[in-house]
């Protein structure tokens, strides 16, 4: 059994293969890597890179953003000259590779290397991704290797990940040199902190992403998969489920993370977490639920597309069409109290269920998707100007009809997140609410039932309270 892929998806994976096979795979070492050779001792001189390693390693960064729908950053002349005088002063002090090197924390300045110099590399390096590997790899291998994150000194932080697919990042500096000691350091500058002030791009950078997915960007080891958020904090360690939407297979994460405050990519919120020992296939789909926090479906391919299975499509959407159809009977959401029909109540039942537990969770994630398209389209996609309102001292912008974003700051429109939420009368108030905002807010007669689950497709939090949208004029608070 495997997922079917939509024409659209179908077209997006050829389209990521291609890009894929179109990026420049030549490996380097220290007879190809320079412009111009460092000069590791005195007279110190840091020497260049090639501008194809430079370009090489910035296609690979914009390639992986682009999975992740981020814009893509660019470089400049000056950071690249300041990330290798970094990368050479840790090669001429053979700088220890398995120890943390952010700011050259425990190495001494030789006398051969100007205050200049060292301060620079002090600097760049306390804001870079740094890589050292005694391997030749390619330009992209390096970049790869910081997206994966297996080899972080720090365990499973995913802190490169985090810089690397930065909503705020918006340039790099590349350099790279060869020590004594046969290893190659690599830096990718990546804090700056006029990107700290910048509007997020997304509101939400989760690994794997949602929709289709390379699946060689999970196989390995130490691969940890995470959630980010640019503007939420999330406290506390949330129980997080990985399900096989294909097979019904549920696995609970493992070793779950919260490294929100380390502010890595200048993320709010950072959760990491391991899948468990769920089974990952090309061609299935999968579903991540962040209690309480997010919810998404991805499906799997290969990049490469000589690997790449068969995958089950759908010529003219019709199996697509009829489970956009069985959704529509799930806790609808314009008729919520009418759950007696028979089909509502057989997909609305626990999903302690393991023989429906994949039907339940895949129609109410396909709901969940139709309610946030449906909002979408009614959205203003202007970036910077929005109707405002004003209540209870605060500012509110208008993002199309009943949809208003309360930030004092905003530049950007934020996501809508699409979800499932599990009612229960000690998390939520079942009452359904016209509005998340006071001054539009009214309870109306209709209530949501402990036990079930519902789709929703925008969640937003007020007043330190999360709504979710049920549907138009329908929502629902989680209690505090």
């Amino acid at each position: 059994m495997a997922a079917t892929f939509t024409k659209d998806e179908i077209q997006e994976v050829h389209q990521i293969q291609n890009q894929y096979s179109r990026l420049p795979k030549q490996t380097f070492n220290s007879s190809n890597l320079y412009a111009s050779s460092p000069h590791l001792t005195a007279p110190f001189s840091p020497g260049s890179v090639t501008s194809s390693y430079i370009s090489s390693q910035l296609d690979y960064i914009n390639f992986y953003r682009r999975l992740f729908d981020l814009p893509s950053i660019s470089t400049n002349k000056t950071d690249n000259d300041n990330a290798q005088i970094t990368a050479s002063v840790m090669a001429a002090i053979k700088a220890n590779p398995f120890t943390n090197q952010h700011g050259l924390p425990s190495e001494t300045r030789p006398n051969y290397i100007s205050d200049t110099y060292w301060t620079i590399a002090k600097n760049v390096s306390a804001s870079s991704n740094l890589n050292f590997n005694v391997s030749n790899q390619s330009a992209g291998d390096v970049i790869t290797d910081l997206l994966t994150d297996t080899y972080n000194l720090d365990g499973s932080d995913t802190g490169h990940r985090a810089w690397l697919l930065s909503s705020r990042l918006t340039t790099t500096g590349i350099g790279a040199a060869y020590g004594e000691n046969s290893y190659r350091y690599s830096v990718q500058q990546v804090a700056y902190s006029s990107d700290g002030y910048k509007a997020a791009a997304k509101s939400a950078v989760a690994y794997p992403n949602s929709g289709v997915f390379p699946i060689e960007l999970l196989q390995g080891n130490n691969i940890a998969w995470s959630l980010y958020l640019s503007d939420k904090t999330t406290p506390g360690i949330p129980k997080i489920t990985v399900t096989d939407l294909d097979t019904g297979e549920v696995s609970q994460a493992t070793n779950v993370n919260n490294f929100s405050n380390k502010a890595y990519g200048y993320f709010k919120t950072i959760i990491t977490y391991f899948p468990g020992d769920i089974k990952l296939v090309s061609g299935h789909e999968y579903n991540v639920n962040i209690n309480n926090v997010y919810q998404y479906s991805f499906k799997l391919f290969n990049q490469v597309a000589a690997n790449q299975p068969k995958l089950k499509t759908s010529n003219d959407n019709t199996e697509t069409k009829s489970r956009e159809k069985n959704s529509e009977k799930i806790s609808s959401s314009q008729n919520i109290k009418d759950s007696s029909d028979k089909t509502t109540r057989k997909i609305l039942k626990q999903v302690a269920d393991p023989d429906s537990s994949a039907t339940i969770k895949s129609a109410l994630l396909l709901q969940a998707e139709k309610l946030r398209d449906s909002l979408n389209k009614k959205r203003r996609m202007n970036t910077v100007i929005f109707g405002r309102s004003y209540q209870d001292g605060y500012s509110y912008y208008n993002l199309g009809n009943d949809q208003w974003f309360h930030n004092f700051y905003v530049y950007n429109n934020p996501d809508f997140t699409a979800g499932v939420v599990n009612i229960d009368n000690h998390s939520f108030d079942t009452n359904i609410y016209t509005s998340p905002y006071p001054n539009l807010q009214k309870r109306t007669a209709n209530h949501v039932t402990s036990g079930k689950s519902y789709a929703y497709g925008q969640s937003i939090t007020t007043d330190h309270i999360t709504w979710y949208y049920l549907g138009k004029k329908q929502w629902i608070r989680q209690n505090n």
